[in-house]
């Protein structure tokens, strides 16, 4: 929807790539794709009078604002009727068949609106464009518009390069959904031995469920009713940005506590720990939710320079944060495993071992979607754009990968609280004995460190 005075005799609008009349993505092959306006508008100037001349086309290449600014509607200046559909034009030295495009003009003036309405029918897939200019017109100042420019796929509203965040996004809340239930059924299984590492799993996965959930309802909402996700942004997208910076919070946390070996390692952290988890994790929300502002604020702006020129140095202390995350979490985890290694606790390592490997693994095949995105941008070839989703959904991948090793490995057991209480007993400094996989001896520790006695886990 527009309501503004454009002050310019010559506008254009697009949403890029758009499917075509039932050739849309499956499972939504068959529907009606089309750009359409309508719309009231009137010279800016009161005195002023002219003709409007609207364009929607395909086109074959992307144009710029210089492209754009050649165009010109205004053939045939005098000999057209109020709603004429007219003959094709040349669109920047490129001829466009008549099939791929729709013309029509319309009188205008300064002291009454007049409605305007067009509808083009998609018939190829590829970039669609609108343009309007006034022609004829003494001293118009620009145009007042009132209506909707419309961008219609088959399946819906929602831009064909975002049509894929819509299968992503519930196939991620079915996995979060998936792995809260798995863990909240060792919660109830095992009550009786939780620790408080398993609450923080819970809250985190609590979270993580909220956000997928919340993203993929306002895709889906996007959809249905062709609101535009800016500016201002609804309630639902505003919901989902937050739940998504808490997400962000929470699964880092949760990931750093758990290298310092939380839960399994220690029964609590150190104080200094504590503060320095909290501050980074402050600092985080912080300098991300300075960032968003900075990028709403910008897209709010009708000067995409403003956009470029923003959005940068708003984004550099998130982004220091979040490198402080990623390396205290790895010299945590690395410090943790060494430390297991050392005192022969074989048991303990195996589940550090586990999630960092899940962790490697995916960080490899994030780091190699990154690189492939980076070749694409860098000329090398040519992205699809059916596919152009995918080069934002690598963390999300990473997150969901990370969140669920860590309520996999850390699920609550029948002997949770043994784990964190007691020491495996280090076969090289008390002698060999019998472990098969269905036990694990392990030893009290007295006040001063002395083994007062022993249990097997079966």
């Amino acid at each position: 929807p527009q309501h503004k005075v454009w002050r310019s005799e010559k506008l254009s609008f697009t949403e890029f790539y758009m499917y075509a009349t039932d050739a849309g993505p499956w499972p939504f092959s068959a529907g009606d794709s089309y750009v359409k306006a309508d719309f009231s508008c009137r010279l800016a100037a009161p005195e002023a009078r002219g003709n409007l001349s609207v364009l929607a086309f395909t086109a074959d290449e992307t144009l710029g604002a210089a492209e754009l600014g050649a165009l010109d509607l205004c053939r045939d200046r005098g000999k057209h009727q109020h709603g004429e559909q007219l003959e094709g034009v040349k669109l920047a030295a490129r001829a466009v068949s008549k099939r791929l495009q729709k013309r029509k003009v319309f009188r205008v003036t300064g002291s009454h609106f007049r409605r305007v309405k067009l509808r083009f029918d998609v018939r190829k897939a590829g970039l669609q464009y609108v343009a309007l200019q006034v022609c004829d017109a003494w001293n118009a100042d620009g145009l007042e518009l009132d209506g909707v420019f419309e961008f219609k796929n088959p399946y819906g509203y929602l831009p064909a390069t975002y049509f894929g965040f819509l299968p992503f996004e519930f196939a991620r809340s079915v996995a979060f959904l998936l792995v809260f239930l798995y863990f909240a059924a060792g919660l109830v299984a095992h009550r009786e031995e939780l620790l408080p590492l398993h609450h923080c799993v819970l809250g985190a996965l609590v979270v993580c469920l909220a956000e997928s959930v919340a993203s993929f309802a306002s895709y889906a909402s996007q959809n249905t009713s062709g609101e535009p996700k800016c500016c201002p942004f609804p309630a639902h997208v505003v919901a989902a940005m937050a739940l998504e910076l808490a997400r962000r919070v929470a699964t880092r946390v949760l990931l750093l506590v758990v290298s310092l070996g939380y839960g399994l390692v220690r029964a609590r952290l150190a104080c200094r720990e504590t503060a320095g988890v909290a501050a980074l994790a402050i600092a985080y929300c912080a300098s991300s939710a300075a960032a968003t502002a900075a990028r709403v604020d910008a897209a709010s702006d009708p000067d995409p320079a403003v956009a470029a020129e923003t959005r940068p140095g708003a984004d550099v202390p998130a982004l220091v944060c979040d490198l402080a995350f990623l390396a205290w979490i790895y010299a945590a985890l690395v410090r943790t495993m060494d430390e297991l290694r050392d005192a022969g606790q074989t048991f303990k390592l195996e589940r550090f071992t586990m999630l960092a490997k899940t962790l490697g693994g995916f960080v490899a095949v994030v780091s190699l979607l990154t690189a492939v995105i980076f070749a694409s941008r860098f000329g090398l070839f040519e992205w699809p754009w059916r596919i152009y989703w995918l080069q934002t959904v690598s963390l999300e991948i990473l997150n969901l990968a990370a969140v669920a090793a860590v309520a996999v490995i850390w699920r609550p057991t029948a002997h949770s609280r043994l784990l964190v209480s007691m020491q495996q007993l280090n076969t090289d400094e008390f002698g060999e004995f019998d472990d098969d996989e269905d036990g694990l001896e392990l030893a009290d520790v007295g006040d001063e460190g002395e083994f007062s006695g022993s249990k097997v886990l079966v």
